[in-house]
Order: C-alpha cells, then structure tokens, then sequence
C-alpha cells in the first residue's frame, strides 16, 4: 500500500509514542477492539504536539477543505484546535478558534461553547478519532442550533475507525458534512502488515472482510 510521507511520519509518531496499542481493548461503546488510540500520548511535549499539529495542517491543505472556524471537541479537540490555529498563524493566516464544554459555566461567560463563531462562519470540526459518528454529529447539530446561517466545512479527525454503519453516514451526508481523516483503521492494519479480525475493529463494511 502507498502512503504519503505525513501519513506514515503520523502513524509511527503514533506507535512510538504509544499512543497506539494493539492487543484486546474494550472500549466505550462496549465492543472488543484490537487496537486502542489515545493522542493525548503523542502530544505529551511542545515538539510532540506541533508534529501532531503539522499533520492535520497537511491534511487539510491536501483535502483543500474551505474553513474559516475551527471547532475543537472536549476534550481532545480542544487542543487539537488551539495548535491548529497556531500554525496558521505562523503562516500569516489568522483563524478563529472555539470549542464546547462538556459542563454549562453558569458563571462568568457561560453557555456551553466558547468562541467568536459569526454569520456566515464554515465550521470545522477537529476531534482525535470518529468512531460511530455520533458525538461529531451531535456537536453539529448544536452548533447549527445555537448560531444563524453557519455552514459545516467537515469533520476532521487523526483516525477514522471505520465503525460508522451506514444510517449515521446517511445522515452526515444529508447535513453536508464530510468526514476527512488522517488515517483510516485499513491503513494501520496495511501498513503494520498484521492480520486481524474486521469484527475486532468494527469495520463499518463486513463485505470487505475475508
């Protein structure tokens, strides 16, 4: 399999941080996965997060995604979303940037996301991981709740863990949101070489497997 020069420096940035584990993991949702991902691992140092940072820059000038808002997902996302809009400015673009609380403050500011999100704002989502979907579908629709004539510019994730069935892809696809990630659960397995069980990692397309 060919991969871009970023996507392998990622993925071994990922295995030699030991963000990514293989062996047997029980996740959130209660299913068996043979691999766990944590990227607050790979971004334990200044220098580990810019390199996390870099990636998701390339990404999104690859996928040329028109944005003008980033949106980072507590908790994960928050961070990803700061440094993002970091290295824009560094490149002499100056991006807005926010993010929810995963509490209501009812002190001070308030409300439960934080940000200059205007009219007319294409929003990008950031987040570590996609899994099922619904937490960045859920973030959407409270956004496009809370603020007038905002736009989903996508979600862009590190790893997509390909578990997302067919009913939740309908529905990003009817809100207009497309799903842009660094790696797929497909390239870690085609990269390492390693032979594993689809139903372990929750493929979304049991056709796909052996």
């Amino acid at each position: 399999m060919t991969m871009n020069d970023y996507k392998r420096e990622f993925l071994l940035h990922l295995v030699g941080t030991g963000a990514i584990k293989f062996g047997s993991f029980r996740l959130k949702s209660g299913r068996l996965s043979a691999y766990f991902i944590n990227i607050a691992d790979a971004m334990r140092t200044g220098k580990d997060a810019l390199k996390v940072a870099d990636v998701y820059v390339k990404k999104i000038e690859e996928a040329k995604i028109n944005f003008n808002f980033i949106y980072g997902i507590a908790y994960k996302g928050i961070s990803l979303a700061a440094l993002i809009a970091m290295r824009y400015a560094q490149k002499g673009i100056d991006v807005r940037w926010g993010y929810n609380r995963k509490m209501e403050k009812d002190h001070g500011e308030g409300g439960m996301i934080v940000g200059d999100i205007q009219r007319g704002d294409r929003v990008l989502i950031v987040d570590d991981v996609i899994s099922s979907g619904f937490t960045k579908l859920e973030s959407w629709l409270k956004l496009d709740y809370s603020f007038e004539d905002i736009k989903p510019a996508g979600v862009l994730v590190g790893v997509d863990r390909e578990e997302m069935d067919n009913g939740y892809r309908k529905r990003f696809e009817e809100y207009g949101l497309c799903i842009y990630s660094i790696l797929s659960a497909s390239d870690i397995f085609d990269y390492i070489g390693g032979k594993y069980d689809c139903n372990k990692i929750g493929r979304y397309d049991s056709s796909e497997c052996g």
